[in-house]
């Protein structure tokens, strides 16, 4: 399994933590350009009065974007103003923390605006505590790395403070669990913490990310990560690909062509002879936006995998072009198709749909979903978690289900 991993314009804000860089989140906005900010000295969430916060962002543009500046500001006054040089912004500031930010919680707030004047905003947010937060949180060794989706996890949490604890909670993906939120002890700075957590079928096969947060009455925050792999608990009839990445015609990071069965994602050079494996074709029109496609579409073999540009692997040189029948589905929510959990419901989503078959799924948004079904009789259904703005280099990011 790998995870190689409309018709609207779209601007995909994707934030990219930069020397430890991790994934920050997305905006999207009808602005038609996308833009990469990349944070190459990581903000802490906590810092203390005689600390320095340090902005190094590196701001690009992606697709068809022109961006000409980037605002930083707090509390609606500006701290930086960057302009851009050859479609990119480096913006570099330090706030110095002082006593009077003590107990608050500070929002730096980035616009970056475009060469038409249009703009988006990304918030970063740091506590200002009143001393580095004397906090021990201890998971123990017996915490499970994985469990089953039918199995609880259920363990202690051993949390010390120097000062009185005021709160404990646990995040999961940033959202708190307030049914794990305590706020009251028996004894102030000490605390055995019971951590419980029953998985879903919605969270077979995924690493769950928790935090521990814990507050003194300072105000001083510690916040410990812990993960979870949750296995399936009975051998299931479909295989999920998570986080696959599949290029328009034109992207040279991407492959463009799906092998449903095994997730693969196949470049141009030297398809013909994995013909037969292919399922699903991806590329972008002007007119229809980022498309799903069977292989025996014949426009997208005479107008844009042609003989001309891709010469022996052109898709009318294939010796196996498989047919492949799609259904664009818009009403499939993200928790909707989390929840599908058998070759059953992924057949049924297909059938059930009064959308005509075709061969292609026409103009795929976030949150789109294109059922499907393969030359070999499998159901399948693809989730567009993400895609870049419109453009014939850009990308699609799908979550896949397909029964076995």
């Amino acid at each position: 399994m790998k995870s190689t991993l409309t018709k609207l314009y779209v601007l995909i804000f994707l934030l990219v933590l930069g020397a430890c860089k991790k994934d920050e989140g997305e905006l999207q906005l009808p602005n038609g350009f996308a833009v990469n900010v990349a944070q190459n000295i990581e903000i802490p969430y906590a810092v203390t009065s005689k600390d320095e916060i340090v902005f190094d962002l590196t701001i690009s543009a992606k697709a068809e974007a022109q961006i000409q500046e980037a605002i930083l500001r707090l509390d609606d006054v500006d701290l930086e103003t960057a302009s851009a040089t050859a479609n990119e912004i480096n913006l570099n500031y330090t706030y110095a923390v002082t006593a009077q930010d003590v107990g608050k919680s500070l929002i730096f707030r980035l616009t970056i605006i475009d060469a038409e004047g249009k703009s988006v905003d990304k918030d970063f947010t740091t506590y200002v505590q009143s001393a580095p937060a004397d906090i021990q949180v201890m998971i123990p060794a017996e915490a499970p790395n994985e469990a089953k989706d039918d199995e609880e996890v259920n363990f202690m949490i051993s949390v010390t403070s120097e000062n009185e604890i005021r709160y404990i909670k646990t995040l999961l993906d940033q959202t708190e669990l307030t049914d794990l939120t305590k706020e009251t002890f028996d004894d102030p700075k000490a605390d055995s913490y019971n951590f419980i957590y029953q998985p879903t079928v919605a969270d077979a096969d995924k690493t769950l990310s928790f935090t521990i947060e814990v507050m003194d009455v300072l105000g001083n925050i510690h916040r410990q990560p812990y993960s979870l792999f949750v296995e399936r608990s009975v051998e299931a009839d479909l295989t999920a690909y998570y986080g696959v990445n599949m290029g328009a015609q034109f992207n040279t990071a991407y492959g463009h062509f799906l092998n449903t069965a095994t997730g693969d994602v196949y470049v141009a050079e030297g398809i013909a002879a994995k013909s037969a494996d292919v399922d699903l074709v991806v590329f972008y029109s002007s007119s229809t936006g980022f498309n799903v496609t069977s292989a025996t579409m014949g426009t997208v073999a005479t107008n844009i995998y042609t003989v001309a540009r891709f010469g022996d692997d052109g898709m009318d040189n294939w010796p196996v072009r498989n047919l492949t029948l799609i259904k664009k589905i818009t009403t499939l929510t993200r928790g909707e198709f989390d929840l599908i959990n058998s070759a059953a419901e992924i057949e049924a989503v297909y059938t059930g749909s009064s959308v005509a078959e075709s061969e292609s799924s026409g103009g795929l948004a976030n949150g789109h979903a294109a059922a499907f079904k393969t030359v070999d009789g499998k159901y399948g259904i693809l989730y567009v978690v993400n895609r870049s703005g419109n453009i014939n280099s850009g990308y699609l990011i799908v979550d896949v289900k397909m029964q076995k």
